[in-house]
């Protein structure tokens, strides 16, 4: 019996189909059982993760100060909801290489700011601290790119390098209510570069759906543009800029951005998970 059954493995025309019917019930258990447990054990490593940074990570009184100041949808967050952003912005200056150039010295409280922009447009997918980029290089001022080869206010480089003028930050956050923010515009392009660099483990966050269906309706209203409508000209040069400055004016007049560019405004509350109209708690679900 032994040998015969030796023989039987040894036959090649026995082993394939065996091999095959093994793999699709290996695949079969996965995609039945081992799927959903996946889920729940990504999920409780996200519960103890989101616990430990809550923990570990805070801000001074001086710098909740700044924000309670300086950022109205911090200020206007619930309790819970301003600890979880603290911790987020916290996490994301400590992660980060600080960069000054042309004579920018860098402060603690310029990190707290520009940390302070990407935490709340990613808030309803805490803890979000855009792992792929690295360092954040700040300027005075515009300054001339080589690779483009003109000047900008500010940019997002795919080798995980964030520019900014802080010139452009600082006058785009004193007004509140004109859709002109290059803070949230850079942070909106290095979220959208987050949600697709697969090799992070921060990716594939956004509805995929919401965001497909975003820039087809992007496409289609770029191709039938036409002057005078309530977002500015820059939004419709292609579909990632109108994504960009559309968070600008989600998070600067979300009220006049929902009465006038209602599907845009639905989009947007769908992607990033928020509603900045519920101000205590924007996070959607």
């Amino acid at each position: 019996m032994e040998n015969e059954f030796k023989d039987l493995l040894s036959n090649s025309d026995f082993i394939l189909p065996v091999f095959i019917l093994f793999l699709l019930a290996f695949w079969a258990a996965f995609a039945l059982l081992g799927f959903s447990i996946f889920k729940i054990v990504t999920g409780a490593a996200n519960f103890i993760f989101d616990r430990y940074i809550l923990l570990v990570y805070t801000l001074s009184s001086q710098e909740k100060g700044t924000l309670e100041y300086k950022i109205s949808f911090y200020k206007n967050l619930n309790a819970s909801n301003k600890r979880k952003f603290e911790c987020n912005v916290k996490y994301f200056i400590t992660k980060k290489e600080f960069e000054g150039r042309d004579g920018c010295l860098v402060t603690s409280e310029m990190k707290l700011l520009v940390a302070a922009a990407a935490t709340q447009i990613a808030f309803g997918h805490f803890p979000t601290i855009y792992e792929h980029f690295r360092r954040i290089v700040i300027y005075p001022d515009k300054y001339f790119s080589g690779s483009t080869q003109r000047y900008h206010f500010g940019e997002v480089q795919s080798n995980g390098v964030i520019k900014l003028s802080w010139k452009s930050f600082t006058e785009g956050a004193a007004i509140h209510n004109d859709g002109i923010h290059v803070g949230y515009h850079e942070m909106a392009h290095a979220l959208k570069i987050e949600d697709s660099t697969l090799h992070d483990m921060e990716h594939c966050f956004m509805d995929k759906y919401a965001l497909q269906n975003f820039h087809k309706y992007a496409n289609e209203r770029i191709r039938n543009y036409t002057e005078g409508t309530y977002m500015r000209n820059y939004a419709f040069s292609n579909s990632e800029e109108f994504f960009a400055v559309s968070i600008e004016y989600f998070f600067e007049t979300p009220a006049q951005l929902k009465k006038h560019e209602p599907e845009v405004y639905n989009y947007l509350r769908t992607i990033l998970n928020l509603d900045p109209l519920i101000h205590q708690n924007p996070v959607v679900a």
